[in-house]
């Protein structure tokens, strides 16, 4: 009998191949987009998931708390915080302290790399899954001087076994490979090549042992779970007990939630990565919504004309569950066909979503929560399709389904509304993918308040920050090169904020915050920003404890332009005066805005030098000198760089992922809505073959037929439309408040996605109405 099922489902594929290519089609673009999103979610939620304790694991947070009731969170607790968690509550069970990776020159005769390096305390290995392969696994560092190395490092530099081999890292000395440890697993958010001990970081970094810092990293784990609010009470109270004028708390955070769920607004949790996994996972559910119901749809529409075949089955013994079987059976069968081909369609696209995510995705088969989803969605779908009309004409009178050879299934309406939703979600889709990609757009192009083209970005090494004077000067004498200069940080996101800064009338218990951007004299030239009062720095140390500040510091200081000059502020760099007062610029994320801004005088304390060169030079033969100078004055790092736009636009890379992944996602929602309305026209048509021979014979032209056919299915996506934007607005409006700078929503916006996607549909419908329209009438009536 299953095998005489399988006869009639094959004949029939081939007979309908209309039906059969749209049906597969439609399914296999639905389940192939719902799989690539299902994969990216999965590893997005399996971020540090794999360590054995992840339940257990909880990394110190901070609150800085203001006196107007703000408050700030970051994750650099103060050194001090280590042994204090470690005496002064019993409760803890771990406690290891880290600092932040960076990278650094590891040696081996011969062989140099710049690699991850992370100071840690030695249980790092013991509260985290990060398998020691060989070595010392009791005891994976086990002095001051000892080093554990990764898999690929010991790899890159040694041949053989490298436990008790030397290394050399640069600016602080030789080690002894104590232990090796399997390389990093891609889920993890902690990233590093070696690790050495981190009383190491303690001798270098004297200026953090008090309680006001915040340099590191801490993770803990307890004794008990049950115990986990008394013992975050008391890591609150925890650095008022030993800096009682301190304005901040500590406290505890689930570190296998932080990836994802890693954005603070006043010391509460208010989401993170966790609303893109959502929100793609929203998409994809209604992509496979979307597909599941029309092929549903089709299949459901496409069993009315099969009645004849059940009476006749019927009348020679067949019962209800055997035709029930086989409806469902034929239904399973083209899901699996779908299945088949979405997984080679997913092969295909992979690695163009590894390359826009930045991420290693692919298909496990070991993996039984991906095995299991696809052929439970898989089988979903088939049932779902069969399921209505399986138990509807199996149901039908055996003479009434012989004697008429079609019979009209329940659920027209039903039928229009899933079209009216799916185009109501392709509106908002194309909506949200204008209005992300206009979005984008405006932070590319905008005026950040800084010329950030032709400039050449390289790291600050040792030897570079030795020879700053000469180094600089030989870099200038390049002809291609105009300016350069030292900058101690990030300048599209000034990391350092304070509220040190004292000048006259400055309120008591101010919580006034500055940011703080250490640089030379060549930072204003170079960057092109806009001095509106004052003069710049000095190439000399003359100005070593004067400051340039922005219009925004100047108003949050009470001043005005006519007295801001040579108004005295003290801060790190000691007693001085404001020499200089610039336009603001971009000095903050765009979701953030510009913020107030201090600049302080320095030639050591850079991190990078950027390098502004003319319009139009050979960047080639920039670079080659450039790196022929910094090889004279750092021979043992390799040469690195970047262009200051690039680096740009690494900083908005979720929001260009975002614009990607949402454009494909929409291009996909709207060939799964398209494939479902020419399936329904297609019927519809043929359904209606007769009448439009009949109208045809009485002189109606192709384009009445056309008008005809399409006139129903327009109107169902002009309601879509008109329930769209609306929506779409909102939606889009509220993704759009989380940036200070933003475009506008045009209405030109929500009636470009309308117009768009009712001509879409007209197109589809049109080519199966032109097809039925200009057919042969005498055909038409003479086979009805």
């Amino acid at each position: 009998m299953i095998k005489h099922y399988f006869k009639i489902t094959i004949r029939r594929l081939f007979k309908q191949k209309t039906y059969s290519l749209t049906s597969i089609l439609g399914l296999t673009v639905g389940l192939t987009a719902s799989i690539l999103i299902f994969l990216w979610m999965l590893d997005e939620l399996s971020v540090d998931r794999f360590h054995t304790k992840a339940d257990r694991i909880y990394k110190v947070l901070i609150n800085d708390l203001y006196a107007d009731g703000r408050m700030e969170t970051y994750e650099a607790p103060t050194v001090m915080i280590g042994q204090a968690l470690r005496t002064d509550i019993p409760e803890m069970d771990e406690v290891v302290q880290t600092s932040w990776s960076e990278g650094m020159l590891v040696k081996s005769g011969d062989k140099k790399f710049i690699e991850t390096g992370l100071y840690a305390d030695p249980g790092l290995f013991s509260l985290f899954s990060f398998p020691i392969s060989s070595g010392n696994k009791l005891r994976p560092l086990s002095h001051i001087n000892s080093i554990s190395i990764s898999e690929k490092l010991a790899n890159k530099l040694f041949n053989g076994d490298p436990i008790g081999r030397t290394l050399t890292i640069d600016q602080l000395g030789d080690f002894m490979v104590s232990s090796v440890f399997e390389d990093i697993p891609q889920h993890s958010s902690l990233r590093f090549d070696f690790v050495i001990s981190f009383e190491n970081w303690k001798k270098q970094n004297s200026w953090a042992n008090h309680w006001r810092s915040g340099a590191t990293q801490a993770f803990v784990t307890l004794k008990s779970e049950s115990a986990f609010n008394a013992t975050d009470s008391k890591v609150r109270k925890i650095i008022q007990t030993h800096c009682s004028d301190c304005n901040r708390e500590a406290f505890l955070y689930p570190f296998s939630q932080l990836y994802l769920h890693g954005k603070f607004e006043n010391g509460k949790n208010s989401g993170g990565r966790i609303s893109q996994v959502i929100l793609f996972g929203c998409i994809a559910g209604i992509i496979l919504i979307m597909a599941c119901f029309n092929f549903t749809n089709l299949a459901t529409a496409r069993a009315s004309t099969r009645t004849k075949e059940i009476g006749v089955r019927k009348s020679v013994g067949a019962g209800r569950i055997s035709i029930g079987i086989q409806f469902i059976g034929e239904s399973l069968f083209i899901s699996f066909i779908s299945l088949y081909f979405a997984i080679i369609l997913v092969s295909v696209f992979l690695p163009i979503l590894n390359e826009i995510t930045g991420k290693s995705l692919h298909l496990d088969y070991s993996n039984p929560v991906l095995v299991l989803s696809l052929m439970g969605i898989t089988l979903l779908c088939g049932v779902l399709a069969g399921l209505y009309p399986a138990f509807y004409l199996s149901a039908l009178n055996t003479w009434t389904v012989l004697k008429n050879s079609k019979v009209r299934l329940k659920g027209g309406s039903f039928r229009k509304g899933l079209i009216v939703t799916q185009f109501a979600v392709s509106v908002m889709l194309i909506t949200g993918s204008i209005g992300i990609y206009r979005q984008l757009g405006y932070i590319f192009k905008m005026d950040l308040g800084f010329s950030k083209e032709n400039i050449i970005v390289i790291p600050q090494k040792e030897g570079l920050s030795h020879n700053y004077a000469p180094f600089k000067a030989d870099l200038q004498q390049i002809p291609t090169v105009k300016n350069v200069a030292l900058v101690g940080s990030n300048v599209f996101q000034v990391p350092i904020t304070t509220t040190d800064p004292v000048w006259p009338g400055k309120p008591e218990n101010s919580s006034i915050s500055f940011k703080v951007l250490r640089s030379d004299d060549g930072f204003i030239p170079t960057m092109h920003i806009k001095l509106i009062a004052g003069r710049n720095f000095y190439s000399n140390r003359a100005d070593s404890s004067n400051y340039i500040i922005n219009e925004k510091a100047m108003l949050a200081m009470g001043l005005i332009k006519q007295n801001v000059i040579g108004t005295k502020l003290e801060m790190w760099n000691g007693k001085g005066e404001i020499i200089g007062l610039t336009e603001d610029f971009i000095n903050g994320n765009l979701h953030q805005g510009t913020e107030p801004l201090i600049l302080m005088f320095t030639t050591t304390n850079g991190f990078n030098y950027y390098i502004k060169t003319i319009e139009n030079a050979n960047i080639n033969q920039t670079l080659a000198s450039i790196e022929a100078i910094a090889k004279k004055y750092s021979p043992d790092y390799p040469f690195e760089y970047s262009f200051l736009e690039g680096d740009y636009s690494k900083e908005y890379k979720t929001e260009s992922v975002l614009g990607k992944l949402s454009l494909g996602f929409t291009v996909v929602a709207v060939i799964v809505c398209c494939l479902g309305l020419f399936g329904l026209a297609t019927f519809a048509a043929e359904q209606r073959i007769k009448e439009i021979g009949v109208r045809k014979v009485l002189g109606a032209s192709v384009s009445d037929i056309v008008i005809l056919l399409s006139k129903e299915l327009a109107g169902l996506v002009f309601m879509a439309i008109l329930v769209a934007i609306p929506t779409a607005y909102y939606f889009l409006n509220k993704w759009l408040e989380d940036f200070a700078y933003r475009i506008d929503i045009s209405w030109w916006v929500l009636v470009l996605a309308g117009m768009s996607a009712l001509m879409i549909a007209l197109l589809t419908v049109s080519f199966q109405a032109i097809k039925a329209a200009v057919s042969n009438p005498v055909k038409s009536v003479r086979r009805e």
